[in-house]
């Protein structure tokens, strides 16, 4: 069987990728929303290039002594002679890398990052070393608990959707069969207030996108954590409905 040696990190390829072009998405809708069609909406390209780039940066992977990289789904291949150079470009998750041919369309390939996931560390990064011909130097028992741990925060980020979509689905069908809800009636105005507040403030999808927000970086930073999942959790739940609101 052919071991996966390096690889992009799968918990900064979900960031990148996944939440940082919707993040830019909605924030260009949220600022000039308004103004589409209009020549206004122009104003929104910054933001929407960002997505763009962000969309198209690639998951890098050495396997079996070959390296190949991928955007959406097709692997491909790099011949070692080709790579000139390759740098950090935002450390901790973006790097670029220079070959010998224009690669479309930003002339370098520009793709995701392993290692360590706090921006406030010195960067470690063994696929970039691996590029340079540097020697790598692995701790073999962190790195299987680094990777353990992301694993774990990916896979309740997922969890976190599904719940979110399910429990929308069983409302739905138990809405559309029974009949809506009956009221509930808390003990005292005071709380009624109170909950109304709560539940019209839940149901914008800015207070849903900043928790989002929130979430994904408290389970960024605090992956390591036994009860980070719970972050990685939340972050996942607030994603369904903000793609949602803006599909």
């Amino acid at each position: 069987m052919t071991v996966v040696i390096l690889r992009s990190d799968r918990s900064k390829v979900f960031i990148s990728k996944v939440w940082g072009p919707i993040l830019w998405v909605a924030a260009s809708l949220l600022l000039f929303g308004k103004e589409f069609p209009g020549w206004r909406f122009l104003l929104a390209s910054p933001f929407l290039i960002v997505a763009l780039f962000e969309a198209s940066l690639a998951t890098v992977e050495v396997r079996g002594g070959v390296l190949r990289y991928r955007r959406l789904f097709k692997w491909t291949i790099i011949p070692e002679g080709d790579i000139v150079s390759a740098r950090v470009v935002w450390h901790p998750f973006i790097a670029s890398m220079r070959l010998k041919r224009f690669l479309f369309p930003w002339g370098r390939l520009y793709f995701i990052l392993d290692g360590e996931l706090n921006p406030f560390r010195k960067g470690e990064y063994d696929l970039l070393r691996y590029l340079r011909k540097e020697p790598i130097i692995e701790d073999q028992d962190a790195a299987l608990s680094k990777n353990r741990a992301k694993q774990r925060q990916v896979i309740a980020a997922v969890a976190g959707a599904l719940f979110y979509i399910i429990s929308q689905l069983f409302f739905s069908w138990r809405f559309s069969r029974f009949g809506p809800p009956q009221p509930v009636h808390p003990p005292g105005p005071v709380v009624i207030e109170f909950l109304l507040q709560i539940s019209q403030l839940w149901g914008r999808v800015e207070v849903v996108f900043i928790l989002g927000i929130v979430f994904t970086v408290l389970a960024i930073y605090k992956y390591r954590r036994p009860d980070a999942w719970i972050y990685a959790f939340l972050a996942g739940a607030s994603l369904p409905p903000i793609l949602l609101h803006w599909l």
